[in-house]
């Protein structure tokens, strides 16, 4: 792999999780009005799992997205804080910061 394959894999990295960061909405119904409902009326009406489905226990992560993710971990807290704040928050990078930016992919490099 070379620095232009891993930038575009970066990339798509980053958008999957900045997706997964970003607000999913609410239930229009609380879980607990929704109990109280089911207890009131004895009724089951609905299916309540669109009230748990955006919790982490269901999010499924690709293997692509989880080998970075191993490969980030083996690396530095600087250089993980540069990666996600050029790939995840899409952030504007100043000098010093897109050097360090060059180490943590070269670091990636080194350890995929």
């Amino acid at each position: 792999m070379n620095i232009k394959e891993l930038h575009k894999q970066l990339i798509s990295w980053g958008k999957f999780w900045a997706a997964k960061e970003s607000l999913q909405g609410y239930a229009s119904t609380s879980v607990t009005e929704r109990c109280c409902q089911v207890l009131r009326t004895g009724i089951w009406a609905s299916s309540d799992k669109h009230l748990f489905n955006h919790q982490a226990d269901n999010l499924y992560v690709p293997d692509w997205i989880a080998c970075i993710d191993h490969c980030l971990n083996e690396l530095p807290p600087s250089h993980r804080r540069v990666i996600n704040r050029r790939y995840i928050k899409q952030v504007k990078l100043n000098s010093t910061e897109r050097i360090a930016l060059w180490h943590a992919q070269a670091g990636i490099l080194a350890i995929y």
